[in-house]
């Protein structure tokens, strides 16, 4: 009997050479995102260092270093962490001759290369929603590695999908499909979501499992700040809407959907 692949092995398939992380990633590829964003990194740099922390981030699923870039930028210190090898050298391909970056391979997703090192800022960019277990990898994240009175940062994951009125859920299917039509393997993408509607999914297929969110109906929200709200000084969660298609991202920020959400929590109360 084959055993089932590991996530590392999953992410290296769906995440290998020569993927285009922007092409798929709303939060990339629509300006207005993508440089709110950016704005919140530069925020949360300028709230660290008027505390007197130092200007470090830690970056878990750095993916093509998007963010990376801006961070660099402002002076910041960055480490990326990645359990696709791709990933990995397709960051020290663009950032490895800079002094402050440090891109890390972490295969199974514990942190165990970092040792006991903590940074200012941790930050997820589209990361919760792959993760089978996002609230332990949270836990695990902000109290051994990030520093007393440091902000964890989380932009850019599905909202737990019963949390959305049907018309919202709707409305964010047919606009992904629609979209999906124009970018080819339609079939195996009806098929992936054929399978998802069945609760049929294939652990061995990448398309199944690493948009882990599908598995679940999306990030709960309320438990991420469940989580966090007796670690940290203050939490806010921001709900927004997101999608592939330009048109439709602009329809649904004019009719104010949401179906997407980031949380900014800063003031970490670390353990003694």
């Amino acid at each position: 009997m084959t055993s089932q692949p590991a996530i590392q092995e999953l992410q290296e398939l769906a995440h290998g050479k020569g993927y285009d992380y922007r092409s798929g990633s709303p939060h990339l590829k629509h300006p207005q995102l993508y440089d709110w964003f950016s704005g919140l990194l530069r925020e949360e740099l300028r709230h660290v260092t008027g505390l007197g922390l130092p200007m470090t981030v830690l970056e878990v699923g750095a993916g093509d270093g998007a963010f990376v870039e801006p961070l660099l930028a402002t002076g910041a210190s960055v480490t990326g962490t990645e359990m696709s090898r791709p990933a990995i050298e397709l960051l020290e391909s663009r950032f490895g001759t800079n002094p402050s970056f440090e891109a890390v391979f972490d295969p199974d997703g514990t942190f165990a290369p970092l040792g006991d090192r903590r940074f200012a800022i941790v930050l997820y960019a589209s990361v919760l929603h792959h993760i089978p277990d996002y609230l332990t990898a949270m836990a695990n994240a902000f109290d051994r590695h990030l520093a007393p009175g440091g902000t964890l940062l989380t932009l850019q994951d599905p909202l737990w999908y019963p949390s959305l009125s049907p018309g919202v859920h709707a409305a964010s299917e047919a606009m992904y499909l629609s979209w999906r039509v124009t970018r080819g393997g339609l079939l195996r993408g009806l098929a992936s979501r054929t399978r998802r509607l069945r609760n049929d999914l294939r652990p061995d297929e990448p398309a199944d499992m690493v948009e882990y969110h599908v598995v679940r109906d999306g990030v709960d929200q309320d438990g991420v700040e469940r989580l966090l709200q007796p670690r940290f000084e203050n939490v806010t969660v921001t709900t927004y809407w997101s999608t592939h298609a330009a048109i439709w991202q602009s329809v649904g920020q004019r009719l104010g959907l949401r179906n997407t959400f980031a949380v900014q929590a800063r003031g970490h109360l670390a353990e003694s």
